[in-house]
């Protein structure tokens, strides 16, 4: 059975960077860069609102799909 994807990683690749102006890889970097797994949630998507002035939603959408790349939410 394959699993489908659902909520934050169901987005195209294209609408991310069209939204953020990143890719899902370039933001990954960004994250592991700052250390997002050990700061958590929160701050992670508070340091993505603050220094890449990402919108609120976006900031979210960016840090749970790092969180379920990374293996940190199910």
């Amino acid at each position: 059975m394959v699993k489908r994807q659902t909520g934050y990683r169901m987005f195209r690749e294209e609408v991310i960077v069209e939204k953020t102006g990143k890719s899902t890889k370039e933001w990954n970097a960004i994250l592991d860069k700052w250390s997002a797994s050990a700061k958590g949630h929160t701050s992670s998507a508070e340091y993505l609102r603050n220094r890449y002035k990402l919108s609120a939603w976006w900031s979210q959408a960016v840090t749970i799909r790092y969180e379920y790349e990374r293996g940190l939410r199910k």
